[in-house]
């Protein structure tokens, strides 16, 4: 195996791990109550196509291909939100702070994985594949800003609405 290789197989594991969570996006979207929150996962699901599609470049720059692979990091994710789910039967709106709670965990980890591939690349001088990635990184670290703005907007209107019921 080469360095190479290793970055290859990085990029391919992130195009399935996207491909996965994609439909998943699609399911908390549905699923959700909150508009705004609606919005926000629709626009993640976008820009989502948009790495894919990035990846998709990175990887014929690097005489590579997507591999059909499940990901195994999407079911679990799933797993846990089922979990909350089942244990605490949550209402709409805390499903919808879970959903979004759960994009933040995905976009953090999404960042680390694109920082690293981006440092990968540029290491064995894939300058153009390193590129790519920083425009991946830039995009989900924006994604990640916007999460952390609304997610507390979210929290505070969910217990305000559960203090008026309350009272």
């Amino acid at each position: 195996m080469t360095t190479r290789d290793h970055l290859i197989y990085h990029m391919q594991e992130q195009y399935s791990f996207e491909r996965d969570y994609l439909s998943w996006l699609g399911e908390m979207e549905h699923g959700s109550a909150d508009e705004q929150l609606r919005r926000l996962l629709h626009e993640e699901r976008d820009g989502l196509r948009n790495e894919m599609e990035t990846l998709d470049r990175g990887l014929s720059l690097l005489g590579a291909r997507f591999r059909a692979e499940r990901s195994p990091l999407v079911p679990g994710f799933k797993e846990a939100t089922e979990r909350f789910k089942h244990r605490l039967n949550p209402s709409p709106d805390h499903r919808d702070i879970e959903a979004a709670l759960e994009v933040l965990r995905v976009s953090l980890m999404a960042v680390a994985e694109y920082q690293g591939d981006a440092e990968l690349a540029r290491a064995i001088g894939e300058q153009d594949v390193a590129l790519l990635l920083e425009e991946n990184l830039h995009r989900r670290t924006e994604s990640l800003e916007t999460l952390q703005a609304f997610i507390p907007q979210l929290i505070n209107k969910v217990s305000k609405s559960e203090a008026r019921r309350a009272a």
